[in-house]
């Protein structure tokens, strides 16, 4: 029992939710027939707002008109005013129902702008609609590189090689033995060339 009634208050309070939202109900905040989720602007131009409501009385004079960005933040539903941007345009509700703003050039492409207007009792904000601009940066991670050698490694002044070329510490019996070894054996060598040579 305690669920279903729960049930229809949520329901009953989306619908409350609709009806204020609907053009139907005049509440204050202004019903935007442009932009919609369909605009699509250009950035370094000027655009059209308009709305199909008189606003409430108590919005005197120009009201700014300011470009607001989602952030993706709250489900999506998080909006802020586009950072560095004064209000792109005006308008006064009483009198009219379209006002002309303009798009600065430096804006980027997003299909997440906004307009607001701070309107009275309740603001008015525009469904998100889209902005061609400046393509946004694109950010890249260079993969990391495996460090390289350019040469063999060159042993210290004063020591001396193996036979298979790798640094041997000055004094060391073995590796003296070894190139001892190889000298004899090159020595070997051309003695038997030579001894050769002299029978033939």
């Amino acid at each position: 029992m305690k669920s279903t009634t729960a049930l229809l208050s949520v329901l009953a309070a989306s619908a409350s939710v609709v009806l204020a939202q609907s053009p139907g109900a005049d509440e204050g905040r202004l019903y935007y027939t442009e932009p919609t989720s369909a605009t699509i602007w250009t950035a370094g131009t000027n655009a059209t707002v308009s709305w199909s409501n008189v606003c409430k009385p108590e919005n005197t004079g120009d009201l700014e008109i300011v470009l607001y960005i989602g952030t993706g933040g709250a489900n999506g539903t998080e909006q802020v005013r586009v950072p560095g941007i004064a209000n792109i345009g005006v308008l006064n509700c009483l009198k009219s129902k379209s006002a002309t703003v303009f798009l600065p050039a430096n804006l980027t492409t997003s299909n997440k702008y906004a307009i607001h207007v701070d309107t009275e009792p309740l603001q008015s904000y525009s469904s998100p609609f889209s902005i061609k601009g400046i393509d946004p940066p694109v950010t890249t991670t260079a993969a990391p590189v495996a460090p390289t050698t350019t040469g063999a490694a060159v042993p210290p002044t004063g020591a001396s090689t193996t036979a298979a070329g790798g640094p041997v510490a000055t004094g060391d019996k073995s590796a003296s033995a070894a190139g001892s070894l190889k000298t004899l054996g090159a020595s070997a060598a051309v003695l038997a060339v030579t001894i050769g040579a002299f029978f033939f």
